[in-house]
């Protein structure tokens, strides 16, 4: 019997194994759970509309006032996905590269530039910067909330950075979890899979007193490794277990206050790259990183008697990791200020004061360090907003301007304009000019990466990619246009399209070859980290609701991008060294169904264009979820992903290593609710 086949055959053991234990254990809560039915009633389009974000201007706006191109993953949508991850249910916005690199590590971006160190999207949990302490980017399988309690996502395509801040310069991603009182009582969920061969949560929610409530959560999973292209496993399964607690209180009718934190260990699967001095110079071993980290956020938010409103916000992040043989112990420091008040009926100002303060220590290997090891850098920033309104409120014109001083590149200025006109109830037209900045991390400044290294006559020579501290920020000038309709209660269009100028995008120029003394002796080629690279982009994205009855609603959703880059003049197709290429086209449609009044079905459909590098092509994925409620306090369901393709890939990392092959999986979950 092959090694392949037994592994299939203990994978098939296991969940049968995994599914007869969550049977039992579904029957045996069924006999006894007992609760009032959970509100999971669809939201109708006009609904859908009238939902209030906070993301475009930090303070709470209809949707259908932004003037930006703005998606929301509502709690419905949540609940019908058959996703059971953060960035699984980022596949479904439109204009958004999502891609998975192997079973724990993800590339998700907005417009382009997609990689596993992402560095122009920002990513918030309740406005809490997620980026990591050291670099331009996010760690996915470090955000791993329980779904059950995020409230929404809200996803803005463009620059948000007068807003929020250096590294909103494509998008921002904002997930916001729930508040502790719309939690209260018990939630445990549970479920086996092939993949995902064990998972469950644990939520309880409660009143300290008369004005504080509160929630405590723990979640745990466990998934099997991913395939390389030759049917071999790349030996990256993971296990995480994650803990965290919520408070709300009501301090007095103007005052409350939220603290929330959270804990997380993961045990991750790898087959890291080595580099070695002497022959072979690269070889790939098996091995099992741990990762751990802490989060902590506090707010408090008074509202005045004349309607201003001002929150104040600190944060602190600490992270210990392996990071493809660095170590790596980080730590992220936040306070801020923000005051928002109207003047008059047709005029509001927000304004604020931020401060983050970042510091890493990390060891060092023959692949990858930095100098000097110890690193902190510092970004103080003010911003004010403007929203004035015109034509008895039909035309609202905003203004905006961010300063920013980062230690590591200085001062810089990020300013937008955006106006919005509501034809009528029913049709909308927005545009925006936006002027944002990608700031220096570390890894542009201070790493050093061994990338190659061959023997010749004369020795060794090796191939090593060096940070600049005189690089400049990556710039973004963004154009942006939209227009949204509601021509029946049933259905809506929304169409937003956009023109960006990149400046001072990352590339690498040869520096002066020097000698190291070893051992062995070795000459180092330099490439040096430069902005030396410009490029342009265009393209839009639409999106369709139609809810043709209570029990169904469908969506799509398309996007389109061309992007181009130029480097020493000419430009010249989309370059897989700077973003490992952008597909083209993207097409999402998902519908939901409620077959009858305890059963319902989902379904996902996506096709991804090919990408600019060769070796990864196009594909078309769907995901399917089929719930059953038979109490309103239980649900059991079965999720799909991947249905008719054994597999695929979908994206290779910017960094050595090997990509895993995404193949079909099928999972069953139970759900219960205990309520006080």
């Amino acid at each position: 019997m092959s090694r392949q086949h037994l592994c299939s055959t203990r994978s098939r053991i296991a969940f049968a194994r995994n599914a007869r234990f969550l049977c039992i254990v579904m029957m045996a809560v069924l006999s006894i759970a007992q609760e009032k039915k959970t509100d999971l009633t669809q939201l109708s389009l006009e609904q859908l509309s009238k939902i209030e974000v906070t993301s475009v201007s930090k303070k709470e706006q209809k949707l259908s006032d932004t003037a930006a191109a703005v998606y929301v993953i509502t709690q419905q949508d949540i609940h019908n996905s058959a996703a059971t991850s953060i960035p699984e249910l980022l596949r479904m916005v439109p204009g958004l590269d999502v891609a998975q690199i192997d079973r724990d590590t993800w590339a998700i971006s907005a417009r382009g530039f997609a990689a596993e160190f992402a560095d122009k999207m920002l990513v918030l949990i309740d406005g809490r910067s997620v980026f990591h302490p050291l670099f331009s980017g996010v760690i996915w399988n470090q955000q791993d909330l329980m779904l059950e309690d995020i409230d929404r996502i809200e996803v803005i395509r463009g620059p948000g950075a007068t807003i929020w801040g250096t590294n909103a310069v494509n998008g921002v991603i904002n997930i916001i979890t729930k508040s502790a009182k719309d939690t209260p009582g018990a939630l445990v969920t549970a479920g086996a899979g092939d993949i995902e061969r064990s998972f469950g949560s644990a939520r309880y929610g409660g009143k300290l007193g008369k004005s504080t409530d509160y929630r405590i959560y723990s979640k745990y999973f466990d998934e099997g490794p991913t395939v390389d292209i030759l049917g071999q496993s790349i030996h990256d399964s993971q296990r995480a277990i994650r803990g965290g607690f919520r408070a709300d209180s009501r301090i007095s009718d103007r005052d409350a206050l939220m603290l929330e934190g959270d804990s997380f260990g993961n045990r991750v699967g790898a087959l890291d790259e080595r580099f070695s001095f002497t022959e072979p110079f690269i070889s790939f071993l098996a091995d099992t990183e741990t990762d751990s980290g802490t989060n902590l956020l506090a707010r408090w938010r008074r509202k005045s008697l004349t309607g201003s409103e001002t929150n104040i916000q600190a944060s602190y992040s600490h992270i210990a990791e392996p990071l493809h043989t660095v170590h790596i112990n980080g730590n992220v420091v936040s306070l801020s200020v923000q005051h928002a008040r109207s003047v008059g009926d047709r005029q509001s100002i927000v304004a604020g004061l931020e401060f983050d303060y970042r510091s890493g220590r990390t060891s060092s290997s023959n692949l990858v360090f930095f100098q000097p090891a110890n690193l902190s850098f510092e970004i103080a920033s003010g911003f004010i907003q403007d929203e004035m309104l015109f034509a008895q409120g039909a035309v609202r014109f905003t203004a905006g301007l961010r300063i920013d001083h980062n230690s590591l590149n200085g001062i810089g200025f990020q300013p937008n304009v955006r106006l919005l006109w509501k034809i009528n109830p029913r049709h909308s037209v927005w545009l925006a000019y936006s002027l944002a900045n990608r700031s220096l991390s570390p890894t542009d400044t201070a790493v050093q990466v061994n990338f190659d290294a061959f023997l010749t006559p004369d020795g060794v020579q090796v191939l090593r990619v060096l940070g600049n501290p005189d690089i400049q920020p990556i710039r973004l000038h963004a154009f942006d246009i939209g227009y949204r309709v509601q021509p029946h209660k049933t259905v809506s269009f929304d169409l937003a399209a956009f023109y960006n100028l990149y400046s001072n995008l990352i590339g690498s120029e040869a520096g002066q070859p020097f000698f190291e003394s070893g051992p062995p002796p070795r000459l180092v080629l330099p490439l040096l980290q430069a902005g030396i690279i410009s490029g342009a982009s265009f393209g839009g994205e639409f999106t369709a609701h139609w809810t043709p009855s209570e029990r169904i609603r469908i969506g799509a959703a398309y996007s389109f991008i061309e992007l181009s880059v130029a480097q020493s003049g000419g430009f010249t197709d989309g370059a897989p060294a700077i973003n490992g290429g952008t597909p083209r086209h993207k097409l999402a449609i998902d519908t939901f169904v409620n077959l009858t009044r305890t059963l319902s079905l989902s379904t996902a459909l996506s096709f991804v264009d090919r990408r600019v590098d060769p070796r990864v092509p196009g594909y078309t994925q769907v995901d399917s979820k089929l719930g059953w409620q038979p109490r309103p306090s239980i649900e059991f369901s079965i999720g799909t992903k991947n249905l008719f393709n054994k597999e695929h890939l979908e994206i290779f990392s910017e960094l050595p290593g090997i990509s895993g092959m995404l193949g079909r999986s099928v999972y069953g979950k139970a759900t219960w609710r205990f309520r006080r």
